[in-house]
């Protein structure tokens, strides 16, 4: 597989206000799913046993705030729900889609004296992701 950068990003907010383009403005991308297993190890046997349970993911961003941002603050506001869609190579044939259900953590805004303001935000799961091709 060759090598690849997040040049490519396509990142969109989906909510009840509408849909957020933030691959214009992003930096950074995370995307860390995890599974919750049960121990189902019993009597005699020689090594530990596990069913997975249930899965989760998390998802964090840090993007470039513009400024006038109020629609970016309100639509990344703690508790709102909608979908993170993720195309870490973009959005052409056979490429990565992650469409993740999910609640945003808030927008955590940082305001250096003499830099860029920047915009981070995480967001935990609300039931199933997908992550498929377009």
């Amino acid at each position: 597989m060759a090598e690849f950068t997040g040049a490519n990003m396509v990142l969109q907010w989906v909510y009840s206000g509408g849909t957020v383009a933030l691959a214009g403005d992003y930096r950074s991308c995370s995307w860390q799913p995890s599974s919750e297993f049960a121990d189902a190890t019993a009597g005699s046997d020689p090594s530990r046993i596990r069913l997975q349970t249930i899965k989760d993911a998390t998802a964090s961003l840090t993007l470039v705030a513009q400024s006038g941002g109020t629609a970016l603050a309100a639509a990344l506001d703690a508790g709102v729900a909608g979908t993170l869609i993720i195309s870490p190579e973009g959005t052409a044939t056979g490429k990565r889609k992650i469409t993740f259900p999910c609640f945003s953590q808030g927008g955590q805004f940082d305001y250096p004296y003499s830099d860029v303001v920047t915009v981070s935000c995480s967001f935990t799961g609300n039931g199933a992701y997908t992550d498929s091709a377009y």
